[in-house]
Order: C-alpha cells, then sequence, then structure tokens
C-alpha cells in the first residue's frame, strides 16, 4: 500500500487549473477523507505520520490548491474560490460523499466545502476543522502577535526557523517537536516516490510572491465583516450545519488564537472541541499519532 512518502501525484484538468494535483492514500471502503492543507502549504508538508497512521484505516484523498504546489492556474483570492475549486475537483473524480480535514486556511476552505457544497451533488458527512478560525463575527479574536505571524509567514524562504515560532511552542518540548516533524516531512522526495517534492507557495519569491499575496487576500477577506457575508464566510451559517464536527487546536495557538476553536464550537449545534496540551497552532504534528486516532474515532463513530 502506498504511503505518504510514496504516493504518486495524480492530475485532472479543472476550470482553472490545467493540471490539479492531488493524491490517494488508503484502500480501506467507506466514505473518503479529503485533507486540505494551511496557508502556503503543499500535500508534501503534511505530516507522513499523520497521514500514513490514517490512511491504516481510512481512505484518503490529498490536494494542492488552484496554482499551488504542483496544481497550475492562477491561486484564488477567497476562501469561497478555494472551496468552489475544491468542490469541482471532487465533482470531476466522481465523489459524492465526503469527510474532511482542513488545517489553518485548509479548515477555512473546509467550513465552506461543507456549507457551499450543492447536498444534491455531493454529501460532505463529517467535519474536522483544526487551528483555524470562522469568519468574522462576534467573539472572534486577532492574533495578537499579528504583525510577527505577517512577517514570518510572508518570508521569502520558508524553512524550520518560521515554524519555531508559528507552530509550536517555545520550549523543550516545542523545541523537539519541530525538529522530528521537519525531519519527517522531508522524508518524501525522488527516492521514496520518484519524484521531486514541491515548495512551499512562492518560495524564494520565485513567482514574485504573486500566489503568497492571494492567500494573504483570502485570509483578509475572511476576517472582515463587510467580505465575509453569505457564500463567502462561515460565521452565522455555522449554526445551520448540522453534521458532526470535530474542532480541534492547541492550548496557546499563536497564530490564530485558540479561543475562536472554541467560538466555533459554541456556533455548531453537533461539534466537540478538543484542545492539546503544551502545544500551539502545530499541534496535529507534535501529537500526529494522537490526533490520528481522535480522528479516526470520530469519524467511525
Amino acid at each position: 500500500m502506498a504511503t505518504h512518502q510514496t504516493a504518486k501525484t495524480q492530475y485532472i484538468s479543472t476550470s482553472r487549473s490545467p493540471k490539479f494535483a492531488y493524491r490517494r492514500l488508503g484502500t480501506s471502503p467507506g466514505t473518503p477523507l479529503l485533507i486540505l492543507t494551511h496557508f502556503r502549504g503543499v500535500m508534501d508538508n503534511f505530516d507522513p505520520l499523520l497521514i500514513n497512521t490514517l490512511s491504516q484505516s481510512r481512505s484518503l484523498i490529498l490536494a494542492d490548491y488552484v496554482g499551488v504546489g504542483l496544481s497550475t492556474g492562477d491561486v484564488a483570492t477567497t476562501v469561497a474560490q478555494s472551496a468552489a475549486d475544491i468542490l469541482e475537483f471532487l465533482s470531476l473524480i466522481g465523489e459524492t460523499e465526503i469527510d474532511v480535514l482542513g488545517f489553518s486556511l485548509g479548515g477555512m476552505v473546509a467550513q465552506l466545502v461543507a456549507l457551499n457544497a450543492d447536498p444534491a451533488k455531493l454529501k460532505v458527512r463529517k467535519l474536522i476543522i483544526a487551528g483555524t478560525t470562522p469568519s468574522a463575527g462576534p467573539g472572534i479574536e486577532a492574533s495578537p502577535n499579528a504583525q510577527d505571524v505577517n512577517e514570518k509567514g510572508g518570508a521569502q524562504n520558508v524553512d524550520i526557523e518560521v515554524f519555531k515560532t508559528l507552530f509550536f511552542p517555545r520550549n523543550r518540548e516545542g523545541a523537539i517537536a519541530v525538529e522530528q516533524w521537519w525531519a519527517r516531512i522531508n522524508e518524501r522526495g525522488v527516492s521514496t516516490s520518484g519524484e521531486e517534492p514541491a515548495t512551499f507557495l512562492s518560495q524564494g519569491y520565485a513567482d514574485g510572491a504573486k500566489g503568497l499575496m492571494a492567500q494573504g487576500a483570502q485570509i483578509a477577506s475572511w476576517s472582515g465583516v463587510e467580505t465575509s457575508r453569505g457564500e463567502e464566510g462561515s460565521f452565522e451559517r455555522l449554526k445551520g450545519l448540522r453534521i458532526p464536527v470535530l474542532v480541534a487546536n492547541g492550548h496557546d495557538d499563536y497564530m490564530v488564537p485558540t479561543v475562536n476553536s472554541w467560538v466555533a464550537q459554541q456556533q455548531l449545534p453537533n461539534a466537540q472541541l478538543i484542545v492539546y496540551p503544551n502545544s500551539g497552532h502545530g499541534f496535529l504534528f507534535q501529537y500526529a499519532a494522537l490526533f490520528a486516532k481522535h480522528v479516526v474515532l470520530f469519524l467511525e463513530a
């Protein structure tokens, strides 16, 4: 069975991407789990320990957003457009029922995949949103570390130093966890998959930072009351999302305040919240095996 390190990339043509890149792992029957990644992230950046643990009992679909990683096209400038791209992709590969796990920016996209899907075409059965936030609304807080987050998140070259601040706690446990995660995400390469690894979006500003700015625009519009109304946002509509939802975060998220996960859980009528100790935004990598177990328990309940 293919692993995160060995799975071959597949491509399909969509309306906005002549080559939309995705991978499939796991052979278990039942509803597949779609996994959506973070700001500037690509499929290769997901933790192999998390992905491989999940694939032992779930069929997984990973994808690079339009214009990101191995996918061609122009990067979306709104979360709603990213969600529309994912919904089109799922339709083209023939999926009619899906579970969705979204991390960080991916969690925003995942909310709109669930909320904006045409129920006659796609059933979103269960939703997992990790290290993320609803769109603008009462109780939603901006990061008190916004300037540092913007500087490090928008760095010309994304390296382990960026994640030491943004994803992991600044203590001994965090220092160990980030080194272990960084080693794991670099396990995939030509020697394991026969494919060159994808780079972070706008790495080295090779695209003039165009992709980075487009994803930044997504987050900016998501965070604005006027720009996140209707199908462009989630906050008010979460009350009507009655599917089971797992909300998860670290104890002290440096990027997306942990309190926003509590607000999300309170807005959702059928949600549970897990907060992991001594962790931050990247809790799902720090506790990769444990988080995978919690995800499987939730999906199988």
